[in-house]
C-alpha cells in the first residue's frame, strides 16, 4: 500500500468535498506537529517547535496537492488552498502542543521559572 492510498483511503469519506478533505488532512498534521513537539519538551519550546509546525504545515499543503490529487482550483486556487483552515490549524497544534508540553516538561522547568519570576519581583 503506497502513501497515496493511506490518504485516500483514511480521508476517502470526502471524496466528493475536496475542501473538507483538505481541512481534515491540516487538522492530522496540526495533531501529528503538536504531539512531536510537545514529547520534544523544552528541545522544541520556542523557535524551532514554530518553525517545525510551520514546516509540517507546507508539508500538509504538498500532501494535498500531490499525494492525494486535489486540484487546487477544486478548493478556489492556491491562495484558499493556503489560507482555508490555516487558522484551524493553528489553534490546534498550540492548544495540543500546550496540553502535553504541559504534562511532560519537567518539574525542574517550572521550579526555574517560578525562581526567574520570583527574583524579578524582588
Amino acid at each position: 500500500m503506497g502513501l497515496s492510498t493511506a490518504f485516500k483511503m483514511m480521508f476517502r469519506r470526502w471524496d466528493d468535498r475536496p475542501k473538507d478533505q483538505s481541512f481534515y488532512v491540516k487538522m492530522l498534521f496540526a495533531t501529528i506537529s503538536a504531539i512531536v513537539c510537545g514529547l520534544n519538551g523544552v528541545a522544541f519550546a520556542g523557535v524551532r517547535g514554530v518553525l517545525f509546525g510551520f514546516l509540517v504545515y507546507t508539508l500538509s499543503l504538498f500532501v494535498i496537492v500531490y499525494v492525494m490529487d486535489i486540484d487546487p482550483s477544486e478548493i478556489g486556487g492556491r491562495q484558499k488552498l493556503v489560507t482555508d483552515s490555516l487558522a484551524s490549524y493553528l489553534l490546534l497544534w498550540i492548544l495540543l502542543w500546550t496540553l502535553i508540553y504541559v504534562f511532560v516538561a519537567p518539574a525542574r522547568v517550572y521550579e526555574r521559572l517560578l525562581v526567574v519570576i520570583i527574583s524579578h519581583m524582588l
